[in-house]
């Protein structure tokens, strides 16, 4: 008995350790961030032709083709049930957890800067400028290795 629990408590702990090396692996700023908000997943999802780095023109084009994801009904503005179903539809295979949902509508509410109940192309791309912006920690007008900022 006293063997098992010894045994048991060792593999836990070699468990532990082994999740501690993942977590010293990333900087301050990438386990502070949200997931999918550092600079890797920015890199990784806005990169089309996989060369490390992304520009302006390349971030505002993948920004503009997610924003034709929300448009459900192509009628070129999203509504907040389309925003809020898009996000919803991620997830379809896994069910989504009541404050995440909550949390889209009120980032909805945030892109909306006019208040009118429908997202423009011109208020999504806003909030990315943003975004872009402070990832590209030096001002070049590109994500890359050079950037000192982990995450949004």
């Amino acid at each position: 008995m006293t063997k098992t629990h010894f045994s048991t408590g060792i593999a836990a702990l070699a468990l532990a350790l082994a999740a501690s090396q993942g977590a010293a692996a990333q900087s301050n700023e990438e386990r502070r961030a949200a997931p999918g908000h550092g600079k890797e997943a920015f890199l990784r999802e806005n990169d089309s032709d996989h060369d490390g780095r992304v520009t302006a023109a390349e971030f505002t084009a993948a920004r503009t083709a997610k924003y034709h994801t929300f448009d459900l009904d192509g009628d070129g503005k999203v509504s907040e049930a389309e925003y809020v179903g898009e996000f919803t539809a991620r997830f379809k295979d896994a069910k989504v957890p009541e404050g995440q949902l909550k949390q889209a509508h009120v980032r909805f509410g945030v892109l909306d800067t006019d208040k009118d109940g429908n997202l423009s192309l011109a208020e999504f791309n806003a909030s990315g400028d943003r975004m872009f912006k402070k990832l590209d920690s030096n001002g070049d007008g590109v994500v890359d290795a050079a950037d000192t900022s982990g995450s949004y």
